[in-house]
């Protein structure tokens, strides 16, 4: 047993090697293009074997290779189209799904990218402390030596930067996901209305909660309903939590990013210096990090938003209010509606309304705030 123990953790030990090896000599010698490439086609490839390995629900539905290809990118995309009957899939293939969203979004390719560049500066490091040469220098010339350090300085600074930039990201991100599907878990199970149509749909309570939270922090639209949200349009409570994750993962994340390590600075609950965080605040262009903008363009950003929002909430209920679209809901759900479906057409693609129905005057606004959300992302 001890020598079986031995092979096992020298064989662990041999992978974990091959694969730092692999990944630091794929990062030094492929451009970031090639990176982005391969990671998605490798992971859209493994997607697609994994959702058609696995069985889906109904039993009477043999999906196509094409479907599950089309389905495998759209989620890894985060573009949420689907082309089949999504309560056709089961539990593993919306996990699959799920996972695919999470590994595509916005926010784990960025972190990826922090790795990217955090492993380029471990890679510097040590040519730069490697010692070519030994100099005899007198007193005087060690004087004048001593001012050319602050590059240095500011290499280790960066570095330090990116190391605790990193570590936001994912506790953010770990924690938006397990507080969100928490809350989301914690509404169904005690809203009968909400708890009835999963239980009609047999539709699993924590897979749900999961998947749904997943699906809207990264903007990937897919959830495992066939009506996407319009089965819980009546579920006010529901759709404000999802409204709340879809903002905080996409147009309103660099606002909330900034506010994390503002008020992190405040509370000095880390070990981070003071100076670390001066330069992650006035050197946003230095950290890599899209997410991560100047103190006037996060206003900008704030205002925006939140005015394009109001106003397209305003104009959506003006337009539909006495239209079938809104035909069993009191007021106050016709505007949560609204604000669902404002939010939704500038990121997720989520609907908590049959849009067949919606006037041809708001499907151009919703065009509209699509085309003004690729523009601010371009941005």
């Amino acid at each position: 047993m001890p020598s079986r123990l031995h092979i096992f953790v020298s064989s662990a030990r041999h992978v974990t090697n091959s694969s730092v090896f692999i990944s630091r000599f794929i990062a030094s010698h492929l451009s970031p293009l090639l990176i982005h490439l391969s990671y998605f086609v490798i992971f859209d490839i493994l997607g697609f074997v994994a959702l058609m390995a696995l069985k889906p629900s109904n039993p009477n539905y043999t999906p196509r290779y094409i479907d599950m290809l089309f389905l495998s990118t759209s989620a890894l995309t985060v573009t949420g189209l689907a082309t089949i009957k999504m309560e056709d899939l089961s539990s593993s293939q919306i996990l699959v799904l799920t996972l695919l969203m999470l590994l595509g979004s916005e926010m784990f390719v960025s972190l990826l990218g922090l790795v990217h560049e955090l492993s380029k500066q471990n890679k510097h490091d040590p040519e730069d402390s490697r010692v070519r040469s030994v100099t005899v220098l007198n007193e005087s010339q060690v004087e004048e030596a001593i001012p050319a350090t602050p590059s240095t300085n500011s290499n280790g600074l960066k570095k330090s930067c990116l190391k605790y930039l990193g570590f936001v990201l994912v506790a953010y991100m770990v924690t938006i996901l397990l507080v969100g599907s928490l809350l989301v878990f914690m509404y169904v199970t005690h809203v009968s209305t909400a708890r009835d149509v999963l239980a009609r749909k047999s539709i699993n309570t924590v897979l749900f909660s999961i998947s749904v939270t997943t699906s809207s922090f990264t903007n990937g639209g897919l959830l495992p309903t066939n009506e996407s949200m319009a089965v819980f349009a009546s579920n006010q409570g529901l759709l404000l939590l999802l409204t709340g994750q879809i903002l905080a993962g996409s147009m309103l994340l660099p606002v909330i990013l900034r506010l994390v390590i503002w008020a992190l600075k405040g509370l000095r609950m880390t070990k981070v210096k003071p100076e670390e965080f001066e330069f992650m605040m006035h050197n946003t262009k230095a950290m890599g990090l899209n997410h991560l903008l100047p103190n006037l363009q996060t206003v900008f950003l704030a205002v925006t938003v939140t005015a394009l929002t109001a106003v397209a909430v305003t104009l959506f209920c003006c337009l539909n209010w006495y239209s079938a679209v809104f035909t069993g809901l009191t007021s106050s759900q016709k505007i949560t509606n609204a604000l669902f479906m404002a939010v939704n057409a500038r990121q997720a693609g989520e609907n908590s309304i049959d849009c067949s129905l919606v006037a041809p005057a708001a499907l151009l606004l919703f065009m509209a705030m699509i085309l003004d959300n690729s523009f601010l992302s371009a941005r």
